[in-house]
């Protein structure tokens, strides 16, 4: 099986291909707002360097948020062009499962990024199982659980840890669970932007 996964939901840009079992290749660099200038020249770079060919693909693995409103829009933008371009399918992974996926706590907890100001995308989580839907809000209005995920260095009256999303992890959480992940017409694929509640 040969994947491509990107992972564009932060502030990092992260290409990785998996080739007939093995991870062959990975990039990744801190961006800001430049996914768009990175994501094509990062998987063009991959493929050269390992003599691939694009239609050799099986599938494209693309993290859709929530999380960065421009890194979102790059990688599904790059993705669907690529996908249509080889016919190939797109694995569409949430990014905070994504997230979740690595934490062992049994007990409640937040996976959490950061968004803007004193603004996170959140979930509740309790022994693994979300809790409720996922928002958009101030952090100073949850709970005092702890907090997993990325860009929360800056709220230092949290306990939290730091788990970065990342093309390699899209990989390892798809192979664990593509039984139950089902492909859906790329028409129908879109990032999931989170409005902050007022």
């Amino acid at each position: 099986m040969n994947l491509l996964a990107i992972d564009t939901s932060t502030d990092i840009c992260c290409v990785s291909l998996y080739k007939d079992g093995n991870l062959i290749s990975n990039q990744n660099q801190k961006v800001n707002f430049g996914h768009t200038k990175f994501l094509a020249k990062f998987t063009d770079d991959i493929f050269k360097k390992n003599k691939f060919l694009a239609k050799k693909l099986d599938y494209i693995i693309l993290s859709i948020g929530p999380g960065s409103y421009s890194g979102l829009r790059a990688g599904s933008s790059f993705s669907k062009g690529l996908s249509y371009a080889i016919d190939k399918p797109i694995i569409a992974i949430n990014t905070i499962d994504l997230i979740n996926s690595s934490i062992n706590n049994q007990d409640s907890y937040y996976i959490a990024l950061y968004s803007h100001k004193d603004y996170v995308y959140y979930q509740e989580f309790c022994d693994g199982k979300a809790v409720g839907n996922q928002y958009c809000d101030k952090i100073s209005k949850l709970k005092k659980y702890r907090f997993y995920g990325y860009g929360l260095e800056a709220f230092s009256d949290i306990n939290s840890s730091e788990v970065k999303p990342s093309s390699s992890n899209l990989i390892k959480f798809f192979l664990k669970n593509k039984n139950l992940i089902k492909t859906r017409n790329i028409a129908s694929i879109s990032p999931i932007y989170l409005k902050k509640n007022n």
